[in-house]
């Protein structure tokens, strides 16, 4: 289930490698979503020696990032979801369905590919001995 809820309320702003562990993504990735304008870089702010502080919105929105990457989501749809200019569950209900029918088309794309393997693979073993040479095979 997607559960974009806090899962608890940090009180201090935190180093990036602090909110890694709690995000369960690497530095390196929290840093990419930064680049890519996932994360909003003004509520990210820097310490006197200059290194990355997070607050709690800033672990909210990594997990939302997680939780959509999750269920396959790529970043410009992650990106458009968590922008400002679209920001509703209706725009988010939407995004799912276009997912949903994404996945169920692969699935459907599958379920074709295995009947042919299946058949494929029967008429080998009707046709074929294993130890014919394969351009020998009438499969």
């Amino acid at each position: 289930m997607l559960n974009l809820k806090p899962v608890f309320k940090v009180k201090k702003k935190m180093k990036i490698g602090q909110v890694s562990k709690i995000v369960g993504i690497s530095s390196s990735a929290i840093r990419f979503y930064e680049r890519q304008g996932l994360l909003e870089s003004q509520s990210i702010s820097r310490a006197e020696n200059g290194y990355r502080v997070y607050a709690q919105q800033d672990i909210d929105e990594l997990r939302a990032i997680v939780k959509f990457k999750e269920i396959g989501l790529e970043l410009k749809e992650i990106k458009a979801l968590l922008g400002e200019e679209s920001n509703s569950c209706g725009d988010l209900v939407s995004t799912l369905d276009k997912q949903l029918n994404k996945y169920r088309e692969m699935e459907s794309l599958i379920r074709d590919r295995i009947r042919l393997l299946l058949a494929a693979k029967r008429n080998c073993k009707a046709n074929c001995t294993p130890s014919r040479k394969l351009r020998k095979c009438s499969a």
